[in-house]
């Protein structure tokens, strides 16, 4: 009687976390009238503040000037219009530092000329600024920040040094930097774009010029250095992209129009040695983020119907991808279409994609406070770590400790049945896959077995 209670507690159990929602729909609540809104640019201050920027996807009509924001985790949005630009005044790239104060890259569609705007009042008001990006050779490429007082704005060079700004309070006041790189060869300049420069939390930043070099800082933006060499070394790129998970590991790429071609590289000594970066599984090269926290994971995505849609994640820094699987994601068998993408931890992340006539909302959530959560357990005196939990069978071990002695894993049904046995050679640090895919979901019982300790931990596989 006993293990019939235990066994239907489990199932109870097993039962609640398989119909948890990992994926909601929210609604970014545009009212502008087109059938397919998309949501390119996601922001993300913190775990409860987000903005997001919209556009028209429907291949017709007038561009849209409108961004939405939330301060409870996307519970609610509140919708807006960057009503004070100009009839042919775009909005390029946004950055935020609060629920209140955001700024954007506008160019003019006409003249091209560049320009950063802000609100300090939720979007309601946005003001020019006209301390910055003002001289007759500026042109503004992008703007971030760190955390909600640390942030840099970077535009082409300006009087022989690319025009860098940084802000130690949260955008109310920006301050030129006279130590900015010097661009070398003298024509070298930046790019315009959202995904033209990343920030790693610690002051940690890298921008990409059209001749293929990283500038770096590692002190919120005070001081520069470029990466030991260049990823790419041609003066005949169109446009780029680059992320980065730490002060040495970054993925760049860089776009040729003659050949409609992207070239993808990656580091992960700092920039010494660059590698053609030739990634497994589903790779959605429209945008990527870090995912802060963690050591090396990322979260890309697509919209390209053409040739691969969806969003997937890596955890070996973009080696290796794993489609996100949910009925929000896959409604009729097949991936949609996805956009911007922002995470504020392993646990919890956003990714944009189309309203279709008012029924997609435009933005997905993602919540899961299981993800990444190692089990941490001291097995015979050794750290044993399982991850992702839940999983979508495929599983990684991670055992690292002062005893060489071997680990056997064993998972089982709730049946008692055994699926999956593993010994694990324990030397220092020891990390090994296991692949479950082929199991049903639901919830499985995992035995770590060495010497004369046993522990035992739960794992959902979706």
């Amino acid at each position: 009687m006993i293990r019939n209670l235990f066994l239907s507690s489990l199932l109870f159990i097993c039962v609640l976390s398989l119909n948890a929602q990992v994926w909601t729909q929210q609604n970014t609540n545009f009212t502008d009238l087109t059938t397919a809104i998309g949501v390119d640019q996601v922001v993300v201050v913190d775990e409860n503040v987000v903005w997001v920027k919209g556009f028209n996807g429907s291949g017709s009509g007038a561009e849209l000037k409108i961004f939405s924001r939330t301060n409870n985790g996307g519970t609610t949005w509140t919708a807006g219009h960057f009503t004070q630009l100009g009839a042919t005044e775009m909005p390029y790239v946004l950055g935020a530092s609060s629920y209140l104060n955001a700024y954007v890259i506008v160019m003019d569609t006409v003249s091209y000329a560049t320009s950063m705007w802000a609100t300090s009042d939720g979007g309601t008001t946005w003001v020019k600024k006209t301390s910055m990006f003002t001289g007759g050779t500026s042109f503004a490429d992008g703007v971030r920040f760190w955390d909600a007082q640390r942030g840099i704005s970077f535009g082409d060079p300006v009087n022989s040094i690319f025009e860098i700004y940084t802000t130690t309070d949260g955008g109310a006041n920006w301050t030129a930097n006279p130590n900015a790189p010097v661009p070398n060869p003298a024509n070298e300049y930046g790019f315009n774009g959202f995904d033209c420069m990343a920030l790693v939390p610690g002051g940690i930043g890298f921008i990409m010029t059209d001749h293929g070099r990283v500038l770096k800082t590692t002190d919120y933006g005070a001081s520069w250095t470029t990466t030991p060499t260049a990823p790419f070394t041609s003066a005949a790129y169109n446009s780029n992209k680059i992320y980065a998970s730490s002060a040495n590991y970054i993925i760049c790429a860089v776009y040729t129009q003659s050949s409609n071609t992207w070239q993808w590289k990656y580091t992960s000594d700092g920039g010494q040695t660059w590698n053609t970066y030739a990634p497994i599984g589903p790779f959605y090269n429209y945008t990527m983020c870090y995912v802060p926290g963690t050591v090396n994971m990322f979260v890309a995505t697509s919209p390209d119907v053409n040739t691969i849609k969806g969003v997937a994640y890596s955890h070996d820094g973009g080696m290796t991808w794993t489609d996100y699987t949910d009925p929000l994601l896959q409604p009729l068998g097949s991936n949609i279409q996805c956009l911007g993408v922002g995470f504020f931890s392993q646990q919890t992340g956003w990714v944009g994609n189309y309203d279709q006539g008012g029924t997609i909302n435009s933005i997905l959530k993602y919540h899961d406070v299981t993800a990444g959560k190692n089990i941490l357990n001291y097995v015979n005196g050794n750290d044993v770590n399982m991850y992702p939990n839940p999983s979508n069978g495929k599983i990684w071990f991670r055992i690292n400790g002062p005893v060489n002695e071997d680990v056997i894993v064993s998972i089982y049904d709730l049946t008692n049945r055994l699926v999956y046995a593993e010994k694990l050679n324990v030397s220092g640090t020891t990390s090994a896959e296991c692949d479950l895919s082929g199991q049903a979901p639901g919830m499985y019982i995992v035995h770590f077995r060495s010497g004369n300790d046993l522990k035992t931990e739960k794992l959902i596989i979706r």
